[in-house]
């Protein structure tokens, strides 16, 4: 049932280094999940992806382009040239999603994939744990934050490079998870839930249009939680009321309504929020995510022996990494700061953009600007975000500018650069 629809995927992916924009060649592995071609895989295998080659079962290969994605999951939807499928008239399957709610420990599952390029593997194993969570490390692939919003399936069955995108398949045939993560030698190996993906995916679906990829939009109120397990007693409430307050970003909706580390938050909108144990942690975020965005929501805070009432209005949910692009002509990449990278770094606001590459023996290398610099100003225009930053340097390459003058943060300190454009420059 599964096999015929899953898919061997070649993809080149957009990177920076050297301050300049390179392409990164790799392999991984999806399914395809309904007669419109679409391929479910990995946010890390297709995500960023400016080239994609598919090869079907029938040993068919077939461009495909990047529907859209989604690196809080790790999920991506990747869809065939229809045009070349009905020219060539080649005939796919396509494999039905299944619940993974219904999915207990102990029970058999097969993952399938193309491990090292090969041609399709199928592995058994048994599901070893179900609502596996990372609290309270936050897991990462390729430095995109991934896994806060639901808990993952931890199995034994074996996956190997290029298993990543895969499907992990139970014995009737339905798609459980998404093949995501395995540690080589360990039999530690992690699929995200078909529940969580079938949810993404259906965003993305709704949200791609001509020129715009696909995306999930989330919430955001700066909080991190911990469980009440083992802390009801030092704050004197319920063992299965409320979350514990451990965190609140600054500059965030939560810091700016009056929420501090060490409340219990009890409700949203009077909604309960209750987590006391670590698997808990994920239901909580996603409820946070799941509210409108720029929405005003009441919180119900306890404060010692005070039972406390807040407003505070949801921002945009965004990750450390900002959006990256090079600037050639200048001789570097930069990326937007984002809220979470200006708490981490401990800068004062969100303004400017954090030079990432530098290419060597070009104008910014030159003028001795380093990763990390945060650029607040370009000549006399202020630059608050990489729109800014973008519009000046266009006007400035259109200009032919010989001269560019930088100001910019590093550590706590304003230092000025001059870059010296060499002549004919390349927008």
């Amino acid at each position: 049932t599964v096999f015929p629809a899953v898919v061997r995927i070649d993809v080149a992916q957009e990177v920076y280094s050297d301050g300049k924009r390179n392409i990164q060649r790799g392999i991984g592995s999806g399914v395809i999940i309904d007669a419109d071609g679409h391929i479910m895989t990995n946010y890390h295998v297709a995500g960023r992806a400016v080239e994609l080659l598919i090869t079907l079962y029938s040993k068919e290969r077939i461009p495909a382009k990047l529907v859209g994605d989604d690196h809080w999951t790790d999920i991506a939807i990747v869809q065939l040239d229809m045009n070349i499928v009905r020219q060539r008239h080649i005939h796919f399957a396509y494999a039905p999603l299944g619940d993974s709610s219904t999915l207990r420990v102990g029970q058999s599952v097969a993952a399938i994939g193309t491990p090292f390029g090969l041609e399709r593997t199928m592995t058994l194993g048994i599901v070893s744990n179900n609502e596996r969570t990372f609290y309270p490390e936050k897991q990462t692939i390729d430095e995109f934050e991934t896994g806060e919003f639901s808990n993952w399936i931890q199995m034994d069955t074996p996956i190997a490079p290029g298993n990543s995108g895969g499907p992990l398949v139970d014995m009737y045939g339905k798609i459980v998870g998404i093949n995501t993560l395995g540690i080589l030698g360990e039999g530690l190996n992690f699929a995200i839930p078909i529940d969580t993906a079938k949810e993404v995916a259906r965003k993305i679906l709704a949200t791609a249009r001509p020129g715009h990829l696909g995306h999930v939009d989330r919430s955001d109120l700066g909080l991190d939680f911990q469980p009440m397990q083992d802390v009801e007693t030092s704050f004197d409430t319920d063992i299965d009321k409320g979350v514990l307050i451990s965190n609140v970003e600054r500059n965030s909706p939560a810091e700016k309504a009056g929420v501090r580390t060490q409340d219990i938050l009890l409700a949203i909108n009077g909604a309960p929020i209750n987590v006391r144990f670590p698997e808990e942690i994920a239901p909580a975020y996603k409820h946070v995510a799941d509210l409108p965005i720029g929405s005003d929501v009441h919180l119900t805070i306890k404060r010692d022996n005070q039972i406390l009432h807040m407003n505070a209005r949801t921002e945009k949910l965004q990750g450390a990494v900002g959006e990256e692009r090079e600037f050639k002509a200048w001789g570097l990449s930069v990326r937007e700061v984002t809220r979470a990278y200006a708490n981490a770094n401990l800068l004062d606001d969100v303004h400017g953009v954090v030079v990432t590459t530098l290419s060597r023996d070009d104008a910014a290398a030159e003028a001795q600007v380093q990763s990390g610099d945060i650029i607040h100003a370009v000549n006399t225009h202020t630059i608050n975000d990489l729109a800014d930053f973008a519009k000046v340097y266009d006007e400035s390459t259109a200009k032919h500018d010989k001269k560019v003058f930088f100001q910019m943060q590093r550590g706590r300190g304003i230092v000025s650069a001059l870059l010296k454009i060499a002549s004919n420059p390349k927008p």
